[in-house]
């Protein structure tokens, strides 16, 4: 049970740490770059808004990954044959 749970929340740290830059992937592709500097306090609290959801959107999405992958681990595994007397 220790093993579970430690793998877990190494995975918890892992997806905190790799969604950082992907939440500025997500800015990316919403057209704001470093090249924009000059903007109002309204456009400066969207901007914020925004990365939160793709920060908290690649969490998510790296943990939905890694079920899926687990899944298919689980199901491709070779069942155990059991020795019938």
């Amino acid at each position: 049970m220790g093993k579970v749970i430690a793998r877990e929340f190494l995975w918890l740290i892992v997806g905190l740490i790799v969604s950082i830059p992907l939440g500025l992937v997500f800015l990316w592709f919403f057209g704001f770059t470093p090249e924009i500097i000059q903007l109002d306090e309204i456009y400066k609290n969207y901007i914020f808004w925004l990365y939160l959801i793709g920060y908290f959107s690649s969490f998510v999405g790296i943990y939905i990954i890694r079920f899926v992958s687990m899944s298919l681990k689980a199901l491709t595994a070779p069942e155990e044959e059991t020795e019938e007397e």
